[in-house]
Formats: C-alpha cells, sequence, structure tokens
C-alpha cells in the first residue's frame, strides 16, 4: 500500500519536513546542479526536490497510482496554468525509451510492489550516459523506525542490500552519501540543533544516517533484451497540459492528457 499523496505534502509543510528537505537538498545539488538543459524526471514524490533544477529543459513529476497525484508546480507562469505532475503505472511509464538525462527516485523504492521491475523500468528511460539518484530510508537510521513521518513507511535498505538491487538492474553505483542525521521530532528546539547534528553525524557515525542516496548510472555493457519491460502497457498518462511533451526529441510525438 502506498502513502497517500496528501501525508507527503502536508510532511514537506511543516517545519521538520523543511528542514529535512533542506539537507536532502544540499546533496541534490551537488550531485546535478541546477540541472541546466537536462531532461529529468521524479518517480514517488519528488515534487519538492524538482524545484531545484529550474534550468533544466524539462521536468517531470510521476507519482505511482496507488498513491494519487497533486499538481506540480502549483504557481502559474505566464498568466498559463502549468502541470507536469502524472499518475503512472508503478512499472509502466509512458515514456519513450533513453528520453531521461536524469531521474530522482525519492519516496518511490521503498513501498514498490516489484522494486526488480521498477529498477529495470529506470534503465529504460535513461539516455546511455544517464545517472539517476535514489533516495531511501536507512535501516539503521533513526528515521525508519519512527512512523511519525513519510521515511517511516514501506522497506527500508542497508547500503548492500540498495546496491545489490541496483547491480542486478544493471547500474553501477558511482556515489554513494547519507543525510538526516538529526531525530526526527518536531520540536522548535531540536530543530534548531539540526545543522550541528548532520555535521556531527557525519564525522562521528557516518553509517547511521536517517537516509541513504546512491548516484547509478547504466551499466552499458549488459544486453539491451534483458532490461526491457515485458508487461503489456495498458495505463495511460493523466497530466494536466493539453500541450505535448518534448525531451530533446524523444517525446515528439508523446502527447498528454488532459485531468481537469
Amino acid at each position: 500500500m502506498r502513502t497517500d499523496i496528501l501525508d507527503f505534502h502536508d510532511f514537506y509543510r511543516s517545519h521538520l519536513g523543511g528542514v529535512a528537505r533542506g539537507f536532502i537538498s544540499a546533496r541534490l545539488t551537488q550531485a546535478w546542479g541546477d540541472g541546466s538543459d537536462l531532461a529529468i524526471a521524479g518517480f514517488g514524490y519528488a515534487n519538492p526536490y524538482l524545484e531545484l533544477f529550474a534550468g533544466a529543459q524539462r521536468r517531470l513529476a510521476f507519482s505511482p497510482g496507488a498513491q494519487g497525484v497533486i499538481r506540480w508546480p502549483a504557481r502559474e507562469r505566464n498568466s498559463v496554468s502549468l502541470n507536469n505532475a502524472s499518475l503512472v503505472g508503478e512499472v509502466s511509464w509512458p515514456l519513450p525509451d533513453a528520453c531521461l538525462d536524469r531521474l530522482l527516485i525519492m519516496h518511490g523504492l521503498e513501498e514498490s510492489p516489484d522494486p526488480q521491475r521498477l529498477m529495470r523500468e529506470a534503465w529504460r528511460v535513461l539516455v546511455d550516459d544517464g545517472r539517476m539518484i535514489i533516495v531511501v530510508a536507512h535501516r539503521r537510521g533513526l528515521w525508519s523506525m519512527i512512523d511519525a513521518t513519510p521515511f517511516g513507511a514501506g522497506r527500508p535498505y542497508l547500503k548492500r542490500q540498495l546496491n545489490g538491487l541496483i547491480e542486478s538492474a544493471l547500474f553501477r553505483a558511482t556515489k554513494w552519501s547519507s543525510a538526516l542525521y538529526f531525530p526526527p521530532v518536531n520540536t522548535k528546539l531540536l530543530l534548531r540543533a539540526a545543522r550541528a547534528w548532520e555535521r556531527a553525524g557525519a564525522r562521528v557515525w557516518p553509517g547511521l544516517g536517517g537516509v541513504l542516496m546512491v548516484e547509478a548510472s547504466k551499466d552499458m555493457m549488459a544486453p539491451t533484451g534483458l532490461v526491457r519491460s515485458t508487461q503489456k502497457r495498458s495505463l495511460r498518462p493523466v497530466i494536466a497540459n493539453p500541450h505535448p511533451v518534448r525531451l530533446g526529441g524523444g517525446m515528439e510525438n508523446f502527447k498528454r492528457r488532459v485531468e481537469d
């Protein structure tokens, strides 16, 4: 069962969620900057983090069907209401092969009913030199042990488990990091000290962060036939934007349905 989209939305609007977002965002911008000229998608609930990549050519927010979807971005630009968020199948995304430069999986893996097939779908949609960042709750961290936040839902991972998963899906880990060393307690006193907790945690107990973060690239030595999804695609995207998506030529003919 997937966490409801409104639970994610409410968490990131809270003080605790805002602090957590800040520490994770710092790692993401170190890796991808502002995403200049890249086609980027997020799967799960990546909406708050896609805001970081203002220089991207295209940003798409994909939510698994059981979770629900919320309009993103929420603001209006040039008096035209935009929405780049869509409901998608867990392992059948409305994208052609090799159309994304970057993929962020955030709150998307822990509750996946089929992590292996999710990784195969990620491999399919990334270009040959594409990169993926996965952010998951760490099994040894406090955040996975307390169900007061979305990081306490689903299946947390150890580093070796996550590495085994991505390698079996023909990815190669290129960089590991962690974040959220402070306890997930929404009190002003503790949150004021969160930055000190993060600095101390990274030095003293680096293996006990609340989340694991891995950046991975496609392993192009693998035969392509092993990673193509065999599931018949029956779920159509629901995106509130009547215009075609264009991702560097790979999406020239892709149309999105209108969600009123």
